[in-house]
């Protein structure tokens, strides 16, 4: 598996390259990392000198005053942001699961991009089959297990286990396109029965691919069956918001 740069005191997760890779291609100079917890994302734009000017916004947990952040607030992404319409793109690490109503985050994170900026979100995938059969046998999804005893701010508490398909939907209901599963450089399974399990679904996708009567179609279903979707931990996903206007 493939690794990152350690960010001091920062944990090193294999969607780090990812995000930095989709921001470097989208050339994005200006970045809203919400919510920006311990602000890896800063830090590392800070440290590559790539100039990119990162904003942050947080609620719980906030990155050092020498993170590469230009200006953080404290915002609960449940509420609506203000709208400004000034970033080339807007990131969203590990949290979307974590909001009571993600439907909110994701209309603002629209409401503060330029027209044809881009969003990418990234969320533990619960399609792949450990997650499956932990749910099967039990009930709920790895990592979301009832938090009837914590609070959120004082423990992980977790609401909706994403799958590709979910974000998908969320995202194309408030207007987004051109969505994107990437794929992450990440430990797939290697045990045969793993495999063996997940072919009835990844036979199916394949058969839906093939009867999609439009490309939008077609697309969706392809990264719904790839690996990635089927198999990975992660889900990286961007997507871009409006048409970009001539300057």
């Amino acid at each position: 598996m493939t690794t990152t740069t350690n960010y001091p005191n920062y944990p090193n997760f294999p969607y780090y390259p990812v995000v930095l890779s989709i921001l470097h291609e989208r050339n994005a100079r200006t970045v809203l990392d919400a919510p920006c917890g311990d602000g890896w994302l800063g830090y590392a734009l800070k440290d590559k000198n790539s100039g990119v000017v990162v904003d942050g916004a947080c609620l719980w947990e906030f990155p050092p005053a020498d993170g590469g952040y230009r200006n953080i607030i404290e915002h609960d992404l449940n509420k609506p942001m203000s709208e400004t319409r000034q970033y080339d793109a807007v990131v969203c690490c590990e949290a979307i699961h974590s909001l009571a109503n993600p439907g909110c985050a994701v209309a603002s994170f629209a409401d503060n991009l330029r027209p044809g900026g881009t969003v990418i979100i990234t969320t533990p995938n619960t399609w792949y089959m450990r997650s499956r059969l932990q749910f099967f046998l039990r009930g709920f999804h790895s990592g979301f297990r009832p938090a009837v005893t914590r609070k959120p701010g004082e423990g992980y508490v977790t609401y909706f286990p994403f799958t590709f398909s979910l974000l998908h939907q969320l995202l194309s209901h408030h207007g987004y396109g051109d969505i994107t599963l990437h794929e992450v450089s990440e430990r797939k399974p290697m045990r045969w029965i793993e495999h063996v399990l997940a072919l009835p679904g990844r036979l199916y996708y394949r058969l839906k691919h093939r009867q999609s009567k439009t490309p939008d179609e077609a697309n969706f279903w392809g990264q719904a069956g790839s690996r990635q979707s089927v198999h990975g931990r992660w889900l990286v996903v961007s997507a871009t918001y409006g048409a970009a206007t001539a300057e």
